[in-house]
């Protein structure tokens, strides 16, 4: 499943670059605290405080239909972050939120979420059949951009560990076209022969991948 082109770009992303691959994320406001994971730089503290009361503390999601940003690549992070706050991207709850952003910020915020730790295996109770997965993944060629350990690399989103019912979503969006970004018509070609079950079972057999 390739959320982005595997191309990464040669700078920062600025306003008004490219359109959004659809990612549901949420920020609200919560302390922080230090723990185990790096400190975050001063300049953007205040901001991942806020991040982490819907991304957790250490970048690790907990809440339903919230994705992990721990270890998502740089690139990755900081297109969405311009593609919402540039309005491409629409999710509601981080609009006014985004406004907000500098590209310096957006930078350093990448920055930080991929030196993190990357989230650990999810449990699922959806039984997955292996073979039945690969036959759906392989031809698609997942790999190619988020790299055979499905840990993202560039524009392309880390998928291993990631909240499997939020990769669902992502799937479906793609494939009825609510989603729009970078990497819109490959992932419409990869998503639009999946049926809900196939769908389900890749989500779930992804969350498992540490």
């Amino acid at each position: 499943m390739q959320l982005c082109k595997r191309s990464s770009p040669s700078r920062s992303p600025r306003r008004g670059a490219g359109s959004s691959v659809g990612v549901a994320v949420a920020l609200l406001t919560a302390g922080w605290t230090v723990g185990a994971f790096a400190e975050p730089p001063e300049s953007i503290r205040e901001i991942v405080q806020t991040c982490a009361s819907c991304h957790g503390q250490d970048g690790v999601s907990a809440i339903e239909n919230t994705p992990s940003l721990a270890a998502q690549p740089d690139i990755f992070l900081q297109y969405q972050l311009v593609f919402i706050r540039d309005g491409q991207r629409k999710v509601e709850v981080m609009q006014e939120f985004a406004k907000k952003l500098t590209d310096q910020n957006i930078r350093e915020l990448g920055a930080y979420y991929s030196s993190l730790p990357p989230p650990p295996a999810q449990a699922t109770i959806r039984k997955v059949d292996d073979k039945a997965v690969t036959a759906l993944v392989e031809p698609r060629h997942c790999d190619s951009c988020h790299k055979p350990d499905f840990s993202g690399q560039g524009e392309s989103a880390r998928l291993a560990g990631q909240r499997p019912e939020y990769l669902v979503k992502a799937l479906a969006d793609f494939r009825s076209g609510a989603r729009r970004g970078r990497g819109l018509g490959i992932m419409i070609e990869v998503s639009v022969s999946l049926h809900d079950e196939d769908m389900h079972m890749i989500a779930a057999w992804l969350a498992r991948k540490p």
